[in-house]
């Protein structure tokens, strides 16, 4: 069995665990004990993140008990941090037991009943979320902006950062290809985009039009576009050499097919350094980190819809009367067609939002094995959420 990952818990928090198995009908009780550093002078939030790192680690260790399947385990990283993003709302009741202060550090020992069915019961749906369709292909965007840059620095433009560039999206990649997500290098557009103005990053952003106008240049089915910011708060504590650094990372999944957002988080961590560039550096990263699993899981939970919407292009009407006729025979004649949303038509074309059950392949699968009695149909292009068809006579 895999080691079981964390990958959400709270920066600089350093976890230790003393379990006992007691059980009631619907709650597992565990005791574990969670610390939290103390950044400059606040004891009440180092507490407070004392104990929500130890609930993480009581949900943590509930979750283990139910990872049975080879396709949990696989996916292990993805399901156990979509669970502990959610950790408090898992435990029943909770009560410290003794908390003490050491140096810069506040360590609580928590006693926590975990709902054992709810648990189980999110798990079981995560799991199958997982495993019921392969990750798209994904193109990350993220701006980043370190400790004493004046500006964003980006791939597809802005390229001034005088330190070391893509601490977000190097960490984002390896989280996306530890589940099985296929990254897409930019070098492989490499003199290919003309920059202009609407690409250009500011502190409002980027608007997810020029994402995807970028992302539709290689065969990306999703972009996550965001910003990253790297700050100093100046010493840990009075008098120590440690310098703070501050990470918020702003994030966004968008289907590049259909302009949808799959996905949307923010997070915001920190780390000490004597450097306080390298101390940004690392609050980047482990912000990276920690975002990492909540969007991933969300992303995976989105993609891998039961019910999913295809945008379905076609070409050759020759009136309105055969586009409804069309759609008549879509959700009568094709299996897992749920339902027929026409968008616009226009001459001999038309746009429809065909909800499924399913993938797009097995759509236009169905579609080319000749269920319509009136026309003919060619299916000429197909992605993960765009099929393009041609009707004959």
């Amino acid at each position: 069995m895999h080691k079981l990952l964390a990958l959400l818990i709270v920066p600089l928090m350093l976890l230790s665990v003393q379990a006992f198995g007691q059980e009631d009908s619907d709650g597992k009780t565990v005791t574990v004990t969670g610390e939290g550093v103390i950044f400059n002078n606040d004891q009440v939030t180092a507490k407070d993140k004392a104990i929500d790192s130890a609930l993480r680690r009581a949900v943590e260790q509930a979750v283990g008990t139910f990872v049975k399947s080879t396709t949990l385990v696989e996916n292990y990283v993805t399901v156990e941090d979509r669970i502990l993003a959610q950790a408090r709302g898992f435990v029943k009741e909770w009560k410290i037991l003794s908390e003490k202060v050491e140096g810069n550090v506040v360590s609580v020992k928590v006693q926590a009943v975990v709902a054992a069915t709810k648990l189980k019961n999110s798990l079981d749906a995560i799991q199958w979320a997982v495993a019921q369709k392969e990750y798209p292909r994904v193109m990350l965007m993220i701006a980043e902006q370190n400790v004493g840059e004046e500006s964003y620095s980006y791939w597809w433009g802005n390229t001034a950062s005088t330190v070391s560039m893509s601490q977000v999206e190097n960490t984002l990649t390896e989280e996306l290809d530890k589940v099985g997500f296929v990254v897409i290098d930019p070098q492989v557009l490499s003199g290919k985009i003309q920059m202009k103005d609407a690409y250009k990053v500011t502190s409002a952003g980027m608007k997810d039009e020029a994402a995807i106008e970028i992302a539709m240049l290689t065969d990306a089915q999703v972009v996550i576009v965001g910003t990253a910011v790297a700050t100093s708060a100046g010493p840990v504590m009075e008098g120590s050499k440690l310098l703070s650094g501050q990470a918020d990372i702003s994030l966004k999944a968008i289907n590049v097919d259909n302009g949808q957002v799959l996905a949307t988080g923010t997070a915001h961590a920190a780390d000490a350094h004597i450097s306080k560039v390298t101390a940004g550096n690392n609050a980047l990263r482990k912000t990276a980190r920690k975002i990492a699993g909540d969007l991933i899981a969300k992303l995976a939970e989105k993609w891998s819809s039961t019910v999913g919407v295809i945008t379905l292009e076609v070409k050759g009407l020759n009136s309105y009367d055969t586009l409804l006729k069309f759609e008549t025979a879509l959700k009568n004649n094709v299996r897992g067609v749920k339902g027929v949303s026409e968008r616009r038509m226009s001459g001999e074309g038309a746009l429809l939002d065909i909800y499924i059950s399913g993938k797009a392949s097995h759509l236009a699968s169905e579609l080319s094995g000749g269920v319509f009695s009136d026309f003919s149909l060619k299916v000429v292009e197909v992605t993960q959420n765009l099929i393009k068809v041609e009707l004959g006579g």
